[in-house]
């Protein structure tokens, strides 16, 4: 069964906007994770050791 050309073009519009709101969905969760790392950063507490070498075979 074919359908008018009309219809399926709206259909592919649709398929589209659906595509780029998800696309936009996750893009903002992504900037959202993003935000909470850079806080938790800024608000970690400062070390003394801060730049010395760290013995990970312990």
């Amino acid at each position: 069964m074919d359908l008018p050309p009309t219809i399926a073009a709206e259909t592919a519009l649709a398929r589209q906007n659906v595509a780029l709101s998800t696309i936009k969905h996750n893009a903002e969760q992504d900037q959202a994770i993003a935000n909470i790392l850079e806080q938790a950063v800024r608000s970690a507490p400062l070390s003394e050791s801060r730049g010395t070498n760290v013995n990970t075979s312990a």
